[in-house]
């Protein structure tokens, strides 16, 4: 696995960490999960995409909330991952979960009528 790939895996699942039990802001107060990493190859920037369930919240706050906390989860991703650079992070929604199950509910009334 090439050095970019192993960094996004690290990252991806420390901010799984970060986010589930770190953060205390209220309008986090769905379950997050990240997931997907893409890092610029010179480790500059990364976009995170995050997948949201059971939200109270709209995916815009949630996306607010977390890009606002970047800076601290920078800061905790530089300490545990022991990397000379952490890239700075930028939040996405990622609704490629929700548009699964809203196809599979689709194709689950299609084989109803076709019985």
């Amino acid at each position: 696995m090439p050095k970019i790939e192993r960094i996004e895996n690290e990252i991806k699942k420390e901010l799984n960490n970060l986010i589930a039990y770190e953060l205390k802001d209220p309008r986090l107060n769905a379950m997050i999960s990240v997931t997907r990493v893409d890092t610029a190859k010179e480790l500059k920037y990364a976009k995170v995409f995050i997948s949201v369930f059971n939200n109270a919240s709209s995916p815009k706050e949630i996306l607010k909330a977390l890009n606002n906390a970047s800076s601290f989860l920078r800061n905790e991703l530089f300490k545990r991952l022991k990397i000379r650079e952490v890239p700075e992070l930028h939040f996405v929604y990622d609704d490629s979960i929700e548009y699964s199950f809203k196809i599979n509910n689709i194709l689950k009334e299609i084989g109803v009528k076709e019985d």
